[in-house]
């Protein structure tokens, strides 16, 4: 059992004085506190809520409230349970003298003697309205420029901050693991991301659109390595229905005391242009394969004669090395400047042919057939030329029709 403990007179005076001081301390707090019934009677009202508010107006939220405002207390009441955590709320008051009185608090519920209620909470007192007007209005005018804003923004904030001290793996790892969540993203990311009517990005896994994949760790690494701002840094990103996009990213970090807040910036799409690079890719890595398995010598040259590139067979049929005689004139081996049969010049407009001598790296003369014709229409600068080893010696510089 308990021992009881005796309070003595002077005990209890001083724990008088305490309460005393401590409802004046409470009391006289710029904090905005308004207790709402399910009637939407007001059960309580702060100091500062009555210096705000037209007390002149009555005891009930619909005398001091507009109706958007009304509907979002009657909104809170239908889906809020006590232990559920406190929501943000921009309500719009009728202050003194009539005046339209807007305040962002907390909204919860809240059980008191048993009686349900809902508590908004805020820290306001009348003397800062012209400075919370001017942050309304600054937070109004930036969500009005990224949100009709045709280049999409994106921001990246995180709960629990990553640390820049650590090694550069570290980083990575945290940035994609710790908590954290999207931000102030506009509608042209969500077109981008082909969200469907209704769903907010800011709502949605930041990983369900930019996962922790090898080119996005390589992404976070070039920004980790560009002092946390960077340009034209491309990532991938992945639609709505999981098809990938290829981004080119602007990024910029808020940083404070070696812990990254917020990564945030700018995207274009560029998967058209990568598609098509790597289309354009994958059909020159068919030529080379063709060309690699030609027998023929193909030799590109521009109107210097100079070798720009050429197949493998090249070095099989005359012991060049292709590397050292890249940038190179051809002359030195086959003779591109006599005139061919009815007075005809290598690098005409039409396709030609002829028989020709190639001299091979250790001197010795092999008969070759060769052809040559422009690449591309006009005055072209480029030429491919072909040479085919052949048997019959008196065949050397006849012309071939």
């Amino acid at each position: 059992m308990k021992q009881a403990v005796a309070v003595s007179h002077d005990d209890q005076e001083g724990t008088s004085v305490q309460s005393a001081q401590t409802e004046d301390i409470l009391g006289t707090a710029p904090i905005f506190v308004l207790a709402i019934d399910k009637s939407m009677h007001l059960t309580y009202v702060s100091k500062a809520a009555g210096l705000s508010l037209d007390g002149d107006r009555g005891h009930n939220l619909s005398d001091v409230a507009d109706v958007v405002t009304l509907a979002a207390f009657a909104s809170v009441w239908r889906r809020l349970l006590p232990e559920s955590p406190p929501e943000m709320m921009l309500a719009k008051f009728i202050g003194r003298n009539g005046l339209p009185l807007r305040i962002a608090g907390l909204v919860e519920r809240i059980e008191v003697d048993g009686r349900a209620l809902l508590r908004f909470s805020a820290c306001y007192h009348p003397r800062s309205d012209k400075w919370l007007e001017k942050l309304i209005l600054s937070e109004e005018v930036l969500s009005g420029f990224v949100q009709n804003s045709s280049e999409a923004m994106w921001c990246i904030e995180y709960s629990e901050p990553v640390d820049i001290t650590l090694s550069e793996r570290e980083i990575v790892r945290q940035v994609f693991e710790n908590d954290c969540h999207w931000l102030l993203c506009n509608q042209a990311l969500s077109r981008l991301y082909g969200l469907p009517a209704g769903l907010d990005v800011n709502s949605q896994p930041v990983s369900l659109y930019f996962p922790r994949i090898p080119e996005n760790e390589e992404f976070i690494i070039r920004i980790i390595r560009s002092d946390f701002a960077i340009d034209k840094v491309p990532s991938t990103d992945f639609r709505h229905d999981g098809s990938a996009l290829y981004m080119e990213n602007k990024v910029r970090c808020s940083i404070l005391n070696d812990q990254l807040f917020r990564i945030w910036g700018t995207l274009r799409d560029v998967t058209d242009i990568r598609q098509t690079h790597n289309r354009l890719k994958h059909e020159a890595d068919s030529v080379r394969d063709i060309l690699a398995a030609l027998p023929d010598a193909i030799l590109v040259i521009d109107r210097e004669r100079r070798l720009t590139a050429v197949n493998p067979s090249f070095e099989t049929l005359f012991g060049w090395s292709s590397a050292t005689f890249l940038g190179r004139d051809v002359q030195s081996i086959v003779d591109l400047e006599r005139p061919l049969p009815g007075g005809r010049r290598w690098h005409g407009a039409s396709q030609q042919r002829w028989h020709t001598t190639v001299w091979t790296k250790s001197g010795t003369p092999r008969h070759c057939e060769a052809q040559i014709a422009p690449i591309g229409d006009g005055d072209s600068e480029h030429f491919v030329l072909s040479l085919r080893p052949i048997v019959e010696a008196d065949c050397i510089c006849e012309e071939v029709i």
